[in-house]
């Protein structure tokens, strides 16, 4: 398996494929990526609300 961005998507398909092989690789690159990115989700709020402040004040 390559190199997979870690999306909800390539989770997603990991868990669909039923391949336990599969399933465990994706689960320790997406562990991997947390412990280098941490909260990409807190960070994407962070940037929405920069982008959000940024429109206000035009």
């Amino acid at each position: 398996m390559g190199v997979m961005p870690m999306y909800g998507v390539a989770i997603r398909e990991a868990i669909a494929s039923n391949d336990l092989a599969k399933m465990e690789a994706v689960a320790e690159q997406a562990k991997q990526t947390v412990k280098e990115q941490g909260d990409i989700s807190a960070a994407l709020f962070e940037l929405l609300d920069a982008i959000d402040s940024l429109k206000g004040k035009k």
